[in-house]
């Protein structure tokens, strides 16, 4: 607390603009992302030391940059103990998730991605520590599932509460939660750049969240500096010296962005049709959910163990070349059921490390079918690993840059940055249909978070002459009117609340009926000779190539329902009037008229 409120006296000191306080906010988010990433990871660790190594001795493979040093006992593997403590996870993590914090429930990023869009960027402060807890003691127990959600989750937590300590605007908690999900995610996958990106590039199917690109970059250097500095820098995954060389491979990778995209398409129905059709329909408390989908795990574990937790290690077997095209089939298919048991039940998790999984073994048995049907045609077949798992989490979760940043970071694979593009777009492209984030809209324009900028846009691009109306016989009134001329001008013009005072040069002024009312409650004004010139106020005025945001603002600023519209050519001409609901008229017709983004 004691640094939130030198972090405040900061601000206040130096009167730091947005700009200002998001760089110093985010810099402190990404040390205490930093900090929490090192404690989730360490928890993880323990855990799973304790379940699937010491009890059940399960010891399976670890990617390279990655390596515990937990030596496996000698011990016969335990499978019926495989069978159990993926229900026991499931069952402690169900209690504390929804005894505690119901929206930690799940993968967590989709969590916090309507969090953005529609609760002002606000997670309730116990969410980070409910979600540490639930999401180490799935993942330790068994569950399949990655640390991609809870870590965003903890993060973005992490960010909106230091938001709300600071006082900040609505839109600086925003950009803060970002900023946090952006430290934690960089941070744990040792990706500093695609952390930051899928940060502002999840939220959106078909845009980015641009202006919180540099506190995202900010938390998640200092977030990824930290961390490697307790763990140790490096890839996650070592890969062979991959040279993309011959342009035919081309057509091989957008045949394998086409087959992720097949292949997605079943992951997403399957996904969320096991929640919707399934688990949801079931009488059963949502505490019990995540134990029986946990039991179903386990039972597809005792036979495939390879499906439990991250898989991160065969990852690394199917870069190395030494999996079979069988095996890696087979294991897309089951690793598919294994995740939706594990997180449709209400299991903590995440979906990215699943789907790097389903999309590396996928490209690897790809690129071994190749391999076999035309020996030599390809320089190399685990290449299609790497960018299996790229192409794969583009299409699927609609974050086509990040997910081929990510997996270029995490594996040290940049030389394949130019087929990974190829298999990722098309992924993309052809995968319109299906979401694995489903609180994601389609644009900016579609996000609460914006509807104000997008009102401000569309009257920008209007103009005063779509909407005013044009008027031949304009009733004015003369600077030296009297009150009883005023008085039957209005009684004459029912429809006009703002009459033009002009002379002979032309317009000098406006009344409004206020103005009038304001007179006639007044006696001795009543009973004076008052002329409209000693009532009248300020000229205001528009044109018709005026915009209709410069209008509302006129409108906004005078208090007027109506304003006067005068030629372009000569300003003291007056031709029409422009309502206040005029405007709002071609607003409406604008917005309505505008076709559904695709």
């Amino acid at each position: 607390m004691t640094l939130v409120h030198n972090l405040k006296n900061l601000f206040n000191r130096y009167r730091m603009n947005t700009t200002g306080r998001l760089f110093f906010a985010s810099l402190f988010i990404g040390i205490i992302a930093g900090l929490g990433a090192i404690l989730f990871f360490s928890l993880l660790q323990i855990v799973s030391n304790m379940t699937l190594h010491q009890l059940a001795h399960y010891y399976p493979p670890e990617p390279a940059g990655e390596l515990s040093g937990v030596e496996a006992s000698g011990i016969p593997l335990r499978r019926w103990l495989l069978l159990v403590l993926p229900a026991l996870g499931g069952l402690i993590s169900g209690f504390l998730v929804f005894s505690f914090a119901p929206e930690a429930e799940g993968h967590g990023t989709d969590a916090v991605i309507e969090a953005f869009h529609h609760k002002k960027g606000f997670i309730r402060k116990r969410v980070p520590l409910v979600k540490s807890l639930s999401a180490v003691i799935t993942i330790g127990t068994g569950g399949s599932a990655g640390r991609e959600g809870p870590i965003a989750q903890i993060g973005a937590g992490l960010g909106s509460y230091l938001a709300t300590l600071l006082r900040l605007s609505d839109d600086e908690r925003r950009m803060l939660l970002i900023a946090g999900a952006a430290g934690g995610i960089g941070a744990i996958f040792r990706s500093p750049l695609g952390g930051a990106l899928f940060a502002i590039e999840v939220l959106y199917r078909r845009d980015f969240e641009a202006k919180a690109l540099i506190p995202a970059l900010v938390s998640s250097i200092v977030a990824y500096s930290i961390f490697t500095a307790r763990f140790g820098y490096g890839f996650l995954f070592h890969t062979p010296q991959y040279v993309f060389n011959r342009p035919i491979e081309l057509l091989f990778y957008a045949l394998l962005g086409l087959l992720c995209t097949a292949v997605g398409w079943f992951y997403v129905r399957f996904f969320y049709g096991t929640r919707d059709s399934f688990f949801h329909r079931l009488k059963l408390a949502p505490h019990l959910r995540p134990a029986l989908g946990g039991f179903m795990i386990g039972a597809i574990g005792f036979f495939a163990p390879h499906i439990l937790a991250s898989g991160y290690g065969y990852l690394q077997q199917a870069m190395d070349g030494s999996l079979t095209v069988s095996f890696m089939l087979l294991a897309v298919f089951l690793k598919i059921i294994a995740t939706s048991f594990t997180i449709s039940s209400g299991g903590s998790g995440g979906v990215f490390a699943p789907s790097l999984f389903i999309g590396g073994m996928l490209g690897g048995a790809f690129g071994q079918f190749v391999d076999h049907l035309m020996p030599g045609l390809l320089a190399n077949p685990s290449a299609f690993v790497l960018v299996g798992m790229g192409a794969f989490f583009a299409g699927a979760a609609k974050v086509p840059i990040s997910s081929m940043i990510m997996v270029s970071e995490m594996t040290g694979g940049y030389q394949l940055l130019v087929p990974m593009m190829l298999a990722g777009s098309t992924s993309y492209i052809t995968s319109s249909r299906i979401n694995l984030y489903e609180k994601q809209v389609n644009r900016m324009a579609d996000s609460m978070a914006h509807m104000g900028d997008f009102t401000i846009d569309v009257l920008d691009r209007l103009v005063v002459e779509h909407a005013y109306q044009p008027m031949s016989d304009i009733p004015v009134l003369q600077e030296n009117a009297k009150l009883q001329d005023i008085l039957q001008l209005v009684s004459q013009n029912e429809a006009i609340t703002c009459f033009p005072v002009v002379n002979q040069k032309g317009l000098t002024g406006v009344i409004s009926l206020n103005d009038i009312r304001k007179v006639l409650f007044d006696a001795n004004k009543a009973e004076s000779n008052l002329l409209a010139r000693d009532q009248m106020r300020k000229a205001v005025s528009v044109t018709p190539a005026e915009s209709l945001k410069s209008a509302l603002k006129k409108f906004i600023t005078f208090g007027y329902n109506q304003i006067p519209v005068v030629d372009i050519r000569n300003e003291n001409e007056i031709i029409g009037i422009l309502r206040h609901e005029d405007l709002i008229d071609a607003y409406n017709r604008q917005v309505i008229n505008r076709k559904p983004t695709p």
